[in-house]
């Protein structure tokens, strides 16, 4: 398990984030219409719906946030590093109340998501947010494999 030391610079980042998800109310269960920009919404049949070509999937650690954050309790900021082979995808998905951050180290991945955002293509040293409430999907459209060091505030039973 990491440090709290050392998840300080993380906690910088996503400090931010982690005030979307406020205290426990209806108003969590779905997010507004106006977090997500209208221009970068997918709907269901709008993705790869397969993931597949994941090397691997290494946990480096979490941390619970109760503690810190009355109104995370039950959470936890999570830090693993994912590869993924050239072709290979990570399917449509949505991120309801699990703000993250992912960190190309090597390859590059092609992001999608809404009908009026363009594919984005992140390479090393580059970072996507992935904010309340944004549906898209990930390929590895290069020629080398890629690894991605992902932050993200998850439920504490979360794989």
């Amino acid at each position: 398990m990491l440090q709290p030391a050392s998840l300080l610079p993380l906690a910088a980042l996503l400090l931010p984030t982690a005030a979307l998800l406020g205290a426990a109310t209806p108003a969590l269960s779905q997010p507004a219409a106006d977090v997500v920009p209208a221009h970068e919404r997918l709907n269901s049949g709008q993705g790869v719906t397969v993931t597949q070509g994941v090397v691997a999937i290494k946990q480096l650690g979490g941390q619970p946030l109760g503690q810190e954050f009355s109104a995370l309790q039950g959470r936890e900021l999570r830090l693993r590093e994912i590869t993924v082979a050239p072709g290979g995808s990570i399917a449509l998905h949505r991120h309801d109340h699990r703000p993250g951050v992912a960190y190309i180290l090597e390859g590059q991945m092609t992001e999608r998501r809404g009908p009026g955002f363009s594919p984005r293509v992140i390479g090393p040293g580059q970072v996507a947010f992935e904010g309340n409430g944004i549906t898209h999907w990930w390929r590895n459209e290069g020629t080398t494999p890629s690894r991605a060091l992902v932050v993200d505030i998850v439920p504490v039973v979360t794989p």
